[in-house]
């Protein structure tokens, strides 16, 4: 079980280390070279018609050579608590719809979507296609969230406040 800060101290090492990562599509920590990418991308024809073959070319361009994350294995990565968005969600504890309710650590979440809370009105999330580990300040967003739980069996919030 990691503590609530090894959580944020290692979330906040990919954020500085931003350059090397990809959000991509059901990517779990793989380095994405275009056979990985092509065969997320065909495993998931459902999310990714959403772009064109322009797009597409920048994705695989912007990502080639990183390693990619999706949210949920972002969150995994980081908490140990590897599954999907809704299962991550599924297993945490003390939920509320209040987003400053939960303790630094604590997961955000909207169907489809998860990220850290890292504390002081902070976030960190792998977000979407084009972009890696990203900060948010949490009351600029409190529409994009719906809730905070807390993943007890995964994570010591032992001493981790409200920041």
């Amino acid at each position: 079980m990691k503590t609530w800060r090894e959580v944020i101290k290692e979330g906040l090492a990919m954020l500085v280390h931003a350059d090397q990562y990809a959000y991509f599509y059901g990517a779990k920590g793989q380095r994405l070279t275009d056979s990985v990418m092509e065969a997320l991308w065909q495993a998931e024809p459902e999310y990714f018609k959403r772009y064109d073959d322009k797009q597409k070319k920048a994705i695989f361009k912007y990502s080639r050579g990183k390693i990619g994350y999706d949210c949920s294995g972002f969150i995994g990565k980081i908490t140990g608590c590897n599954t999907y968005s809704g299962a991550i969600w599924s297993r945490c504890s003390k939920k509320s719809k209040n987003l400053y309710l939960g303790p630094a650590g604590s997961i955000l979440w909207k169907p489809g979507h998860v990220a850290l809370d890292i504390g002081l009105g902070f976030g960190i999330e792998m977000g979407a296609e084009g972009h890696s580990v990203e900060m948010f300040r949490i009351s600029e967003n409190l529409n994009r969230f719906e809730g905070t739980g807390q993943l007890v069996t995964y994570i010591d919030y032992t001493g981790a406040d409200n920041l």
